[in-house]
């Protein structure tokens, strides 16, 4: 029988449906799978009429997806935000997707892990009322494989509150490099990066460098239009994306610097009240999307690449949200751009690796862009 593992709080979530402040069946993509289409081709949208599901299908880049209705929700959503699908035929009709989320299970040779997806409002306060993330079973009894002992080293990492989120994951990326470029390691050897001294000296050296914090708004600004381009062209999150957007747009042709940077200032001491949260965040992140069955060491430090690029826009989202008042940070600003970048940035391993390689020079970054890109806290 194969191991188990969870995120501790795994089995405390649930669905609130028609309650829920941000709803899931709408302004993204909702996969249809083979089995339900076949399903879906045998009954009738409503008991009433003979129309067929089938007319609500539509292909979207090789897949299957639910056509969205002009107001950019699922058609078979009600006024009461419920599943007119699930009230007619029962739960068993529901497509793959729309069954399991926000749950997501990966399922390998020797275990099954689970964890929640933070495009759900739920999921993102569960995850804010963990002082940390836990786990059913000990990650380190995990140690038949050397990509599984990189995972719980970089989640410890994560987890040490003497490092800062920025310095976190810039230490991280600076050892997988080093793991990668060495192309074959051994477990003793991700022990050695686990030594509190090593860490130390590599902290430490972190701190001796210089920071820019306008360049690395100007990258995290740009990075954003780019990642919100398509969105805002199909009129998706329009309400969180638009307003913010066009602040981005007016400070990527102009801004006063002096301004920029007492303002960065002045968010970041708001911010950092929730580094507990993000700090949760990006440990289930590193848990659930650096490592797949299919992964390798390359797609791993791909998949670290885009975990800190998502945390960095989505951080970045959200002091754009804050220009707009410039007041106190609100936890529903916060929790709703958790909710709207990790959707927007929910890609396959695929996909993430065809952006990469389209935006960047090279798939895999050097250490200093990503410094750049996270920046000193």
């Amino acid at each position: 029988m194969k191991k188990e593992i969870k995120t501790d709080y795994y089995d405390n979530f649930t669905c609130i449906a028609g309650k829920c402040s941000f709803n899931c069946c709408q302004e993204w993509k909702i996969a249809v799978d083979d089995d339900t289409y076949i399903k879906w081709n045998h009954l009738s949208l409503t008991k009433q009429n003979n129309d067929y599901i089938d007319q609500y299908v539509k292909q979207k880049d090789g897949t299957r997806v639910i056509a969205l209705n002009e107001q950019k929700q699922c058609p078979f959503l009600n006024e009461q935000k419920l599943c007119n699908l699930v009230l007619n035929f029962g739960d068993e009709v529901l497509s793959e997707t729309c069954a399991i989320f926000p749950r997501q299970i990966h399922e390998f040779a020797d275990r099954k892990e689970y964890s929640l997806l933070p495009g759900c409002p739920e999921v993102v306060d569960l995850m804010n009322q963990q002082d940390k993330i836990c786990f059913t079973k000990n990650l380190f009894d995990l140690d038949e494989d050397i990509l599984l002992q990189i995972r719980t080293m970089m989640i410890t990492i994560m987890q040490n509150q003497h490092f800062s989120i920025s310095k976190s994951v810039m230490m991280i990326f600076y050892i997988l490099l080093d793991i990668y470029q060495n192309k074959s390691v051994l477990k003793k050897e991700i022990d050695e990066y686990k030594d509190k001294a090593i860490l130390k000296e590599l902290s430490d050296t972190i701190d001796n460098m210089q920071f820019l914090s306008l360049d690395t708004f100007e990258e995290n600004n740009e990075l954003f239009l780019d990642i919100a381009e398509n969105y805002r062209k199909q009129e998706l999150y329009t309400s969180y994306l638009e307003p913010i957007a066009v602040i981005a747009e007016n400070l990527s042709r102009d801004y006063d610097k002096r301004k920029v940077i007492v303002q960065l200032q002045k968010f970041d001491k708001q911010f950092s009240s929730y580094e507990k949260l993000f700090r949760n965040y990006l440990v289930v992140e590193i848990f659930s999307n650096s490592l797949m069955p299919e992964s390798d060491l390359e797609s791993l430090v791909v998949m670290i690449q885009w975990i800190a690029m998502e945390y960095a826009i989505m951080r970045h989202s959200i002091f754009l949200s804050w220009l707009l008042e410039e007041e106190k940070l609100s936890y529903t600003v916060v929790r709703n751009y958790i909710v709207v970048i990790s959707r927007m940035m929910g890609y396959d391993q695929e996909d993430i690796c065809e952006y990469l390689d389209k935006s960047f020079e090279n798939l895999i970054w050097e250490w200093g862009y990503l410094a750049l890109l996270i920046g000193a806290e």
